[in-house]
């Protein structure tokens, strides 16, 4: 399989579903996986930025993501929707890089949407306050076991349903109510311990 042209702009329609995208890079035209990145580049750049909490990390799981993707789409076959195997595969190099991380510092990053634009530009103090909110659901996530933190992100922070989330996590669906449900009590715990930390400091 030929790698996927440079060309700044594709000649598949955007149009086409994920599934016909498949078929037609199975059958040799590459062009179609630049419609699928563009398509789902913001959704895996999300999770994995905020499985992660850095930036510059994000950003190269999430390009190993694509390539991945990529050389393994010839063995795609359908059993799942594409952006559930996507997923699959985006979770599974952000744990990855997420064990690798623990020995190491990074910077924290805040868990919102960094592409998003905003219509009004809030105060100094009301932007102070949330930042420091975003920093510590962060720090929080970053201390959660890599299966908890993605369940949190999965269903919390990106909405998939819980059948989705069972079918991404290879895990029966109640597996996933109960992890959720422990997952958000470590979450709760870890936040109430850093926002009196917090009020300790003022």
């Amino acid at each position: 399989m030929r790698e996927p042209s440079n060309t700044s702009e594709s000649m598949v329609s955007d149009s086409i579903s994920d599934a016909d995208c498949v078929r037609r890079i199975q059958h040799g035209e590459a062009d179609a996986f630049e419609v699928l990145v563009r398509r789902h580049e913001k959704t895996i750049f999300n999770l994995v930025y905020r499985m992660l909490g850095d930036y510059d990390d994000a950003i190269e799981v999430s390009q190993e993501v694509f390539l991945s993707a990529y050389r393994a789409i010839g063995q795609f076959r359908g059993d799942a929707n594409f952006s559930t195997w996507l997923y699959r595969i985006a979770l599974n190099h952000a744990t990855t890089r997420r064990r690798s991380n623990n020995s190491r510092q990074h910077r924290t990053a805040p868990i919102e949407d960094m592409e998003l634009i905003r219509d009004s530009q809030p105060g100094p103090a009301e932007t102070l306050e949330k930042k420091e909110m975003q920093e510590r659901v962060q720090l929080a996530l970053n201390k959660l076991a890599p299966e908890d933190a993605a369940v949190i992100l999965l269903r919390d922070l990106q909405d998939v349903p819980y059948d989705e989330v069972a079918r991404l996590l290879e895990i029966p669906v109640g597996t996933v109510k109960s992890r959720l449900h422990r997952a958000r009590q470590a979450l709760k715990s870890l936040l109430a311990t850093y926002f009196y930390a917090g009020r300790k400091a003022i």
